[in-house]
């Protein structure tokens, strides 16, 4: 057991969830460190070890049996699933640090990274026993829904999103999701794990959802194989959020050009998640059929109007898409 959990005490120091920085540090005498933090939802949360510098001390994150204190799971600092109570962080000094040489200093943060929502149980199907309730019920219960799309027939058979087509749940997710994408950005330290995570789960949820919860983008181009869109993240900044939707044929080989058609040279200081680029070019590699990948590009430069072109394979042919019109930099910012 790492402690025993009826004994811990005012001496240890009990970390909450949140951006706040911790410091410390190890030397000869004192090679570990361990910390505790507890976790208050019901269902638990997610949590991982944000190494803030290049210190080479190793993280080791513990959840902890809340009787015995025994270790029941542990990973490297990355993210996992941590259930109610309090648990274990343990730093040791690293393999490739001179035993007995100086002092070693470290600084980590445990990001809040939202609470565990557990997959609902499934349902026993029973409905073998009132067969014929069920079929009246359901005739009956469909007869509105026929009503609702007979009303809303111009949109269905338009392609134009429906308000019903996103749950509540869903939206308020999305929405959480670009003002941790916002704020993480404008942060002056930049948490790049972050922002990752935020971009991989945009990138999981419906390709419909995210456009209707970031608005009407600045540029879209869509066609058979692609449909691009570029939204500005925040007023202000030249950072812009692309959405790539791929359909039913990968792209191989695919990389994406941001150039200026007019005005001064525009060139590219940073990419989430990270990606090679080489001045207004990145490397995109295999889009698989059917993903949706979401970049974040910190740009330079003055130009007054943006170029987008993706090329790449496609089923073994190369293709470029090119949107018809370039996106009018000046007014943006």
């Amino acid at each position: 057991a790492v402690w025993e959990l009826e004994g811990l005490d005012s001496r240890w120091q009990v970390l909450s969830l949140g951006a706040a920085t911790i410091e410390g540090s190890l030397d000869a005498f004192d090679t570990t460190d361990v910390f505790a933090f507890s976790v208050i939802e019901e269902n638990g949360s997610y949590v991982r070890v944000q190494r803030i510098g290049d210190s080479s001390v190793i993280f080791t994150l513990m959840t902890l049996d809340q009787e015995t204190g025994e270790v029941v799971n542990s990973t490297d600092g990355s993210m996992m699933i941590v259930q109610p109570g309090v648990h274990a962080l343990r730093i040791d000094w690293g393999q490739d640090m001179i035993q007995g040489e100086g002092t070693e200093e470290y600084e980590f943060s445990l990001p809040y990274n939202g609470p565990y929502e557990p997959i609902e149980d499934e349902f026993v199907d029973l409905s073998d026993r009132a067969r014929g309730f069920y079929m009246f019920a359901g005739f009956m219960l469909l007869t509105p829904l026929m009503v609702v799309l007979w009303w809303n027939r111009a949109a269905i058979f338009s392609g134009a999103p429906l308000a019903s087509d996103i749950e509540e749940h869903e939206r308020r997710r999305l929405r959480r999701l670009r003002e941790r994408l916002s704020v993480a950005l404008s942060a002056e330290s930049i948490d790049e794990g972050e922002i990752e995570y935020s971009l991989k789960q945009l990138g999981d949820s419906p390709w419909r959802a995210v456009a209707q919860d970031w608005g009407e983008p600045l540029l879209r181009h869509m066609t058979e194989q692609v449909e691009i869109c570029v939204w500005k993240i925040s007023e202000g900044d030249a950072v812009l959020l692309i959405g790539i939707r791929v359909s039913e044929v990968p792209w191989e080989m695919a990389a994406m050009r941001i150039h200026a058609p007019e005005g001064a040279r525009v060139g590219i200081s940073s990419i989430s998640p990270r990606r090679l680029f080489q001045e207004d070019e990145i490397f995109l590699d295999t889009l698989s059929a059917g993903s949706r990948v979401f970049l974040s590009l910190a740009l330079e430069g003055s130009p007054t109007s943006l170029g987008f072109q993706l090329s790449g394979l496609v089923a073994g042919e190369p293709l470029a898409a090119t949107p018809n019109r370039a996106l009018d930099w000046g007014e943006s910012e």
